[in-house]
């Protein structure tokens, strides 16, 4: 977010009269500890708290051929959407290069792309940390 900020602010210094402001509506966050915790909008306990309806899907990394090579059993991505237009609220990864599987959501969050936009037209590289994405995505298709 910083260094957005920064980019920003260099180019209202320095173009004035092309002045911009900010359009990202998400800010996402990590933590580099061990585990890593990647995180972009509210949680489960937020959302209920705020009174906001959500689906829920959760996949483990060990789903994923990349989950099995680094043997991990504990890691997770956990997607939050509207039940009502299918955008994504919110996703939370634990795990090893969190902020890995976690971009393409906040690059689907963006522009405001539907799950069924992010499942369906969205290929992804096999094996690769972001097929626990791709794999936690159909859950919350419409039928």
């Amino acid at each position: 977010m910083a260094t957005a900020e920064a980019r920003l602010v260099r180019h209202n210094v320095f173009c004035a009269k092309d002045g911009r402001a900010l359009a990202n509506k998400v800010a996402p966050h990590g933590a580099f500890t061990n585990p890593q915790i990647a995180s972009v909008g509210p949680t489960e306990q937020g959302a209920r708290r705020r009174g906001i309806e959500y689906l829920v899907s959760t996949r483990d990394y060990a789903e994923t051929a990349y989950g099995w090579a680094l043997e991990d059993t504990t890691s997770f991505v956990k997607i939050l959407t509207d039940p009502l237009d299918l955008t994504i609220l919110g996703t939370h990864t634990i795990g090893p290069q969190a902020e890995t599987p976690i971009q393409p959501l906040i690059q689907a969050m963006t522009p405001g792309l539907t799950v069924d936009q992010a499942a369906r037209d969205v290929l992804h590289i096999h094996p690769a940390l972001t097929e626990v994405v791709e794999q936690a995505l159909p859950a919350l298709l419409r039928p």
